[in-house]
């Protein structure tokens, strides 16, 4: 119930919020006197009045009451078992949005206008777009959970104030780069050099390669197994010829749980990847571990003319048909023979 108190010399309108479970206290400006406690009574009133009509309306319609706070953290529950890197994305947009928006007020409070107001701003941010997209894509989802736990009244952001993505030109290396960037291998640390091999000859994720242990690496097979983290499975793959030197010399000193590659994380391994690029004078090109990966798939699909299917399996990607996601064995022994289509660019 809505009171009023005397605070020093004004009148304070005092009442109970059920979904912070605080007491909140709004001064009305007016100096004590009777005359002035009849007028803020009467304010108090309006303002009950007010608080238990919207309560009954958003029990109605079967609205929860609860704090942006708890239902994030209800949200980050659920998606718990997420990537690293996703798990990442929810915080940081939710830091950017409790900017505007106060933690503890009831996510009803979340309305449309404010929501694509938020969005506007966000735009006019100094980031890529792909960055502002993020933010976008991270509050799309937040509010479908919003949605779907009747946290907040459902509502539809306008097409045109929504972010989108920046379709960027897809860099790859060139021949001249390739040659450079092995050739000048030899002056770089076995752990290193391992790196750069697995990342050209498997276009596999960073993620993947850091997952190889000794015990994992069948040099007489030509195969590995790894752990996806993006995918969550456990996956077997045939490995190029190139490989089984520069392999053979990794493991002769290791132990069959340690990983080939001794890097903690994957932005370890970016960011060392990035230096001898960028030391090799390719600096401003845009390359990065990841270009290794994109490189892998252009050459296996557009030079050395790979089966798709065979390609897709070779570099974790999710078959896109239901006769190669289901019907479709893709055999060791398929990878071993399309693996020798690919040749490494070499000096004329």
């Amino acid at each position: 119930m809505a009171t009023v108190r005397e605070k020093g010399k004004f009148l304070h309108i005092q009442w109970y919020d059920s979904i912070t479970q605080k007491i909140h206290s709004k001064s009305t400006g007016l100096p004590v006197t009777e005359a002035n406690r009849k007028k803020a009574e009467k304010l108090a009133n309006e303002l009950q009045k007010q608080l238990s009509e919207k309560t009954l309306k958003l029990k109605k319609i079967g609205i929860k009451q609860v704090t942006i706070k708890a239902a994030f953290n209800h949200f980050l529950k659920n998606n718990q078992h997420k990537h690293p890197k996703t798990i990442n994305n929810y915080h940081r947009f939710y830091n950017k949005f409790i900017e505007t928006f106060d933690e503890k007020l009831a996510c009803s409070e979340i309305t449309k206008i404010d929501v694509e107001d938020w969005l506007n701003e966000i735009k006019t941010l100094k980031l890529s777009k792909n960055s502002i997209h993020t933010y976008g894509t991270q509050l799309t989802h937040f509010l479908n959970f919003l949605f779907e736990y009747n946290y907040t009244p459902m509502f539809k952001i306008n097409k045109e104030v929504k972010t989108r993505p920046e379709i960027k030109e897809k860099i790859v290396f060139t021949d001249e780069a390739i040659i450079k960037i092995f050739d000048s291998l030899k002056d770089k640390n076995e752990n290193f050099r391992t790196s750069i091999y697995l990342l050209f000859y498997t276009g596999l994720r960073s993620s993947d390669l850091l997952t190889i242990t000794k015990k994992r690496v069948n040099l007489k097979e030509k195969t590995f197994s790894y752990y996806s983290p993006k995918r969550k499975v456990y996956r077997e793959v045939a490995f190029h010829d190139d490989l089984v030197e520069v392999l053979s010399d990794r493991l002769r000193n290791l132990n069959d749980d340690d990983r080939i590659l001794n890097y903690k994380i994957v932005e370890n391994l970016g960011r060392a990847v990035t230096r001898y690029l960028e030391d090799e004078g390719f600096a401003g090109m845009g390359y990065t571990a990841r270009t290794f990966r994109k490189t892998f798939i252009t050459l296996c699909r557009s030079r050395f003319k790979m089966d798709a299917s065979i390609v897709r399996e070779l570099v974790g990607h999710t078959h896109s048909n239901t006769a190669d996601r289901y019907y479709n064995e893709i055999g060791l022994d398929a990878m071993r023979d399309e693996l020798k289509k690919f040749k490494r660019p070499a000096a004329k």
